[in-house]
């Protein structure tokens, strides 16, 4: 599941269409709090501003008129519905005055219990939130009505005369506000699930058809060039995407078999004349009779031939790199190969002064053309034979390395291949002899990088072990295999995608 969730994030237009739900979400609360700014809180707002003219009002009633007037008023207002009041206050005669429609044995204070009213010592006034509780009647049960008032004392020359409470009944604005909150929130919510299916949904088309391109890029990296982009047809942009995909493959697949075309030409017209010219040269050099004549006609057919060899690993090479001959990969077991190179080229070692030594281990399978890893591998030894001096070693080995991937190994104790060349080298006719004194062509190391490459091989080349004397620090050529998998057919396979 988690592996699931982490493909599905790392998918980009997941991402994106996530992002804008995301920004739609945020859109939407911004613009559903901008309604809830000005219906509720400018209500509210606008409440607390006639709380605090009416109680203005209450405090020069008091100075201009005195005690019993302002009893009269706050008795006069206590009639409207939404309106309440309670004034407390002593006056001349000692007797304590209480009026208004607020009864303090009634009124509930926010998680709090204590009445209305402020403390003795408090100056101005307080806002307070409250509840009142209704009686029931023989029309009405009882009910609670959220209050919003400010609580305070009126004064004259700094002395507190009365204590005073003017409230409104904001229940219908509270709820209002609760069906608001409730409206931001529960919106929010469907819009970002909305969201999260609609950006799966999308990127799980957008990824299906993306995987078709990535399968018909693997099938023609793997020389299917008769593959093709499926079409819906319906002009848009994948669908454009696809159609110029396909016009390119069929152009590349043009200029694919005018290629082989160019080259088979190529091979039949030179091949035969070049394979003549040898057996004229060989076949004059055993007749005449003058040693110098001879010895040049011999060398002039040994250079015959290797422009034979050359030519035709050119021709190799440009065919592995086609994909030419990876249909006909199977699983093979590469041991029986590789003992039958190691008994080919132990004698040829031990003729020119070198130890050879293996570790070629059974129950390895790869895909694979048994004549073209005998190739690959042949050339690595020729080379490490080749540039390894007298007295040194070679070894060969086929193991499973810790990623659990077949691989087959020749290090040798040489004179190595600097690093900054180990890419190089693998071009077709770079050698590292400048002065090309030694004999090749350069075209060894770049038949098995192609091979490899056939194979979904990586090659390698790095340092092997070094010389006993430690000058020389070796050559390690390494041509590692993939698993094997099983997969679904390629036409299959895009065959559902186009549906």
């Amino acid at each position: 599941m988690r592996a699931a969730l982490i493909k599905l994030y790392r998918n980009t237009l997941f991402r994106l269409s996530l992002l804008g739900a995301v920004f739609f979400v945020v859109a939407l609360i911004i613009a559903l709090g901008n309604v809830y700014f000005l219906t509720i809180s400018r209500e509210i707002a606008q409440v607390d501003k006639s709380l605090a003219a009416e109680v203005e009002e209450f405090q020069e009633i008091l100075e201009t008129r005195g005690l019993i007037p302002l009893g009269n008023e706050v008795f006069l207002r206590s009639g409207s519905g939404d309106r309440h009041y309670l004034l407390t206050a002593r006056n001349q005669d000692g007797k304590d005055m209480v009026t208004g429609n607020l009864g303090e044995q009634i009124v509930t204070l926010k998680r709090q219990e204590k009445t209305v009213l402020g403390e003795e010592g408090t100056e101005g006034f307080t806002k307070v939130d409250f509840i009142l509780v209704v009686p029931a009647t023989d029309t009405n049960p009882a009910s609670d009505r959220r209050m919003r008032g400010l609580s305070g004392y009126l004064q004259i020359d700094g002395k507190n005369v009365a204590a005073v409470v003017a409230s409104r009944d904001v229940e219908v604005t509270m709820r209002t506000a609760e069906r608001v909150k409730n409206a931001i929130f529960s919106s929010s919510a469907i819009a970002l699930v909305l969201g999260l299916i609609s950006s799966w949904f999308v990127s799980r088309k957008f990824t299906q058809r993306v995987e078709a391109f990535n399968r018909l890029a693997t099938d023609v990296r793997a020389g299917h060039l008769d593959r093709r982009a499926p079409r819906n047809y319906s002009e848009d942009e994948m669908d454009l995407l696809a159609e110029h995909l396909n016009d390119m493959l069929d152009h590349i697949d043009r200029l694919m078999k005018a290629m082989r075309y160019a080259g088979d030409s190529i091979a039949h017209d030179l091949r035969s004349p070049l394979t003549r010219l040898r057996t004229r040269l060989e076949t004059a050099a055993s007749e005449i009779k003058d040693p110098l004549a001879q010895e040049t006609l011999f060398a002039a057919s040994d250079d015959a031939d290797q422009l034979l060899k050359t030519f035709d690993s050119v021709l190799r090479i440009a065919r592995l790199e086609a994909g030419e001959r990876r249909e006909m990969l199977s699983e093979i077991d590469p041991k029986p190969i590789l003992d039958d190179i190691a008994e080919l080229y132990e004698p040829a070692c031990e003729d020119v002064g070198l130890s050879f030594s293996s570790d070629i281990r059974a129950g390895h399978l790869i895909s694979a053309d048994r004549g073209l890893i005998s190739q690959a591998v042949s050339n690595l030894v020729e080379n490490a034979i080749k540039y390894t001096p007298k007295g040194g070693a070679i070894h060969v080995s086929l193991l499973r390395n810790k990623e659990g991937r077949t691989e087959i190994s020749i290090v040798d104790d040489g004179p190595g291949i600097p690093e900054g060349s180990r890419q190089r080298v693998k071009e077709r006719f770079v050698r590292l002899d400048v002065s090309r004194s030694e004999p090749g062509s350069g075209l060894g190391l770049a038949l098995v990088d192609a091979i490899a490459d056939l194979h979904r091989a990586t090659f390698a080349l790095e340092e092997g072990r070094k010389s006993g004397d430690g000058l020389r620090p070796g050559l390690s050529a390494r041509l590692t295999f993939p698993r094997i998998r099983k997969q679904k057919q390629p036409s299959v396979q895009l065959a559902q995608a186009a549906e």
